[in-house]
């Protein structure tokens, strides 16, 4: 169940594929170097290492944690397996998850000021209320409004970790998130950033085009883009160009587009598409300093907005009696 709710943080699981990397550079042995790579990191690295005893490869022990690793992380280590590569995919999806996680740092420390200004907006205007009918008062009407609202939050959470990534219930949640003005680009362009990279890495390691492509396109995190990508797959085949893929979903830039075009004309797909997740990466980043240079500015006229109507109301009931002498 910790796996289910926490996850396998990313600054953790980069720290255990960097450190696993290279315990196989070193040529120590899988399971001795699974088992200290994940020591403090990765409380199921013993597990992992005693399913590859038993016989089983690296990949399919990962993939019996789906929680903790996504299908993107076990085709690349599949891949590497095959390959004989797999130090080197092990340090590729290092430096993805820490790409990945330098986007996430970025979005939650510019989201801190926002969040700051909604309890701000609640508590700050209700101090009408404390100073007018006393403590109780007071925090039966701001607390009762937030922990209902953080009660929410946590089982529609609880509820999208639990779903699948192509539950109906996880579909219907990026579906409406989609829709949301600003914020819905937003999430598009990050969820955009992580297939094209992740489509570069698998395209890279040797897989095919159309099975890069649709592992890619699990491993974007947002369920109503994965089937905008399916359907763009589905309506080319699996003989199709990636570049007709990608078009077809309409949800890419010409721009994006045009380059994974000219990789294939020039065979060099990877780099193509490591250009195209730069531009998408600079787009989102974009989209996410507007954000967050408007949100706090809107917060704070809606917080004036509250607590000018508070004091308007309570000056009313004050001198109301006055003016009707």
């Amino acid at each position: 169940m910790n796996g289910l709710f926490g996850g396998f943080p990313l600054k953790n699981k980069t720290i255990f594929f960097r450190q696993l990397a290279i315990m196989i550079t070193s040529a120590l042995p899988l399971d001795r170097a699974i088992s200290t790579a994940g020591n403090g990191v990765l409380p199921q690295a013993r597990a992992i290492a005693q399913m590859i005893l038993a016989g089983n490869s690296f990949s399919k022990a990962l993939a019996a944690y789906p929680y903790l690793f996504s299908e993107y992380e076990v085709a690349m280590i599949a891949t590497g397996e095959s390959s004989g590569t797999l130090d080197t995919q092990l340090n590729v999806l290092a430096a993805e998850l820490e790409q990945t996680h330098t986007l996430v740092q970025s979005l939650k420390s510019k989201m801190i000021y926002p969040v700051f200004v909604a309890h701000f907006a609640l508590f700050v205007p209700s101090l009408v209320v404390l100073v007018k009918d006393g403590i109780e008062p007071y925090l039966r009407m701001t607390l009762g409004m937030l922990i209902p609202i953080y009660v929410v939050l946590g089982l529609l959470w609880s509820c999208y970790r639990l779903g699948t990534t192509t539950g109906t219930f996880r579909y219907v949640i990026d579906t409406f998130l989609n829709m949301v003005p600003v914020l819905g680009s937003v999430l598009r362009l990050l969820a955009l950033t992580r297939f094209t990279r992740a489509l570069s890495h698998l395209v890279e390691a040797g897989t095919l085009p159309y099975h890069a492509f649709q592992v890619a396109a699990r491993a974007c995190g947002n369920s109503w883009v994965r089937s905008r990508l399916y359907t763009g797959y589905q309506r080319v085949g699996s003989d199709g160009k990636l570049s007709q893929m990608m078009g077809l979903a309409y949800l890419f830039p010409v721009t994006v587009t045009s380059l994974v075009e000219s990789g294939e004309e020039t065979g060099q797909m990877s780099p193509m598409l490591s250009k195209g997740a730069e531009l998408l990466e600079m787009e989102y980043r974009g989209k996410v300093n507007l954000v967050m240079t408007i949100l706090p500015v809107l917060m704070l006229l809606g917080v004036g907005g509250l607590v000018g109507f508070r004091v308007y109301k309570l000056m009313m009931a004050t001198y109301a009696p006055i003016f009707d002498m």
